[in-house]
């Protein structure tokens, strides 16, 4: 808290905070997320007297450790640059700035109530409708005829980047090899580049009483992901939601209940794909491509723990906990629940 708010004061003009309606008195709320791949500290701040956030501080939680922020910073300003801000639910960046060994992002704060898993199963098709106005409106970045190298890109790459964090005598080298294998039609698919937010699931999300969303935390955000994924994720997340799902097991009862056969998210994603300009018949690929992709996230997800100290065992242990990787798992074995 002491950084923070000493960090603000020293970088008070060049941050403009008066801009932001935050004179010289605010009020900054410490956020500690608990999952074991978080990377960053998080801190709201608050104009004196405002009832909501004006800006978020992010900071990395190992010194050194700047990719991810650097990263969120470089993709909102993109999308800032191609005319999608703080009026389309996403953050505008206020700064970025090198304190001795940590890089710091400010950011506007977006507002709206939570979209928490009661929230979400409050009103499912309200949910559905404002997660899918979202990622419909993020922009394609590269049309079909030049992203011609988008599998090695998207999915080889990552893949390997997990399998070299984790070892090669591992379940997951296998999962790799099958995935490939199931992926082999998807290969010569001629696919657009699209931004990709990556994790679109509670604590992310808010919910304007206009139906409008709004996300935060872009960190595994990417410029060139792949038409689908960005709903596949979010429609997971509100079915889990709406079966108060919890455990690992419900989760994949929650999967087939949307994504199985005559599952309710199969329309809106359809829909979604052919707005794209994708062919529907690769939906089920698609699918199985997004659970790979994001399972392999891990690889610089748990990089740090790696780093410290964590041990080869200690990140195996984290991969095969992961939710993600339940649902990879779970679409490559094709096992109904």
């Amino acid at each position: 808290m002491r950084f923070i708010d000493s960090f603000l004061t020293e970088h008070r003009r060049e941050l403009e905070l008066d801009r932001y309606g935050i004179g010289r008195q605010w009020h900054t709320v410490l956020l500690t997320p608990r999952f074991v791949t978080s990377r960053h500290v998080v801190a709201l701040v608050f104009a004196a007297g405002a009832r909501e956030p004006s800006l978020v501080v992010k900071v990395p939680r190992q010194p050194g450790d700047n990719d991810g922020v650097r990263h969120e910073a470089e993709v909102l300003e993109q999308l800032k640059a191609g005319g999608m801000g703080s009026s389309h639910g996403v953050p505008e960046v206020a700064g970025v700035l090198d304190v001795g060994a940590h890089t710091v992002l400010v950011e506007t704060a977006v507002t709206g109530a939570p979209l928490d898993p009661r929230l979400a199963a409050a009103d499912l098709s309200v949910a559905v409708r404002a997660g899918t106005h979202f990622v419909g409106a993020l922009p394609c970045t590269r049309s079909a005829p030049v992203n011609a190298d988008w599998y090695e890109r998207t999915v080889t790459g990552p893949l390997q980047a997990l399998i070299g964090l984790v070892g090669t005598e591992t379940e997951i080298s296998w999962l790799v090899e099958r995935t490939h294998e199931k992926l082999a039609p998807l290969r010569s698919a001629q696919l657009p580049a699209v931004v990709e937010h990556g994790d679109l699931s509670h604590p992310n999300l808010f919910l304007q009483s206009t139906g409008r969303l709004q996300v935060v935390d872009w960190e595994r955000s990417r410029t060139d992901g792949l038409p689908g994924h960005d709903l596949v994720f979010y429609l997971q997340y509100l079915s889990e939601s709406n079966e108060r799902a919890f455990s690992r097991v419900n989760q994949l009862a929650a999967f087939e209940k949307a994504f199985g056969s005559g599952g309710w998210a199969l329309a809106p994603l359809r829909k979604h794909l052919e707005l794209r300009g994708v062919d529907s018949g690769l939906l089920p690929l698609l699918v199985t491509a997004t659970w790979a992709r994001s399972a392999a996230t891990l690889a610089y997800r748990l990089a740090g723990q790696a780093a410290a100290g964590g041990g080869t065992g200690q990140v195996r242990t984290a991969v095969a906990s992961d939710r993600d990787f339940w649902l990879w798992r779970h679409v490559v074995d094709g096992q109904p629940v």
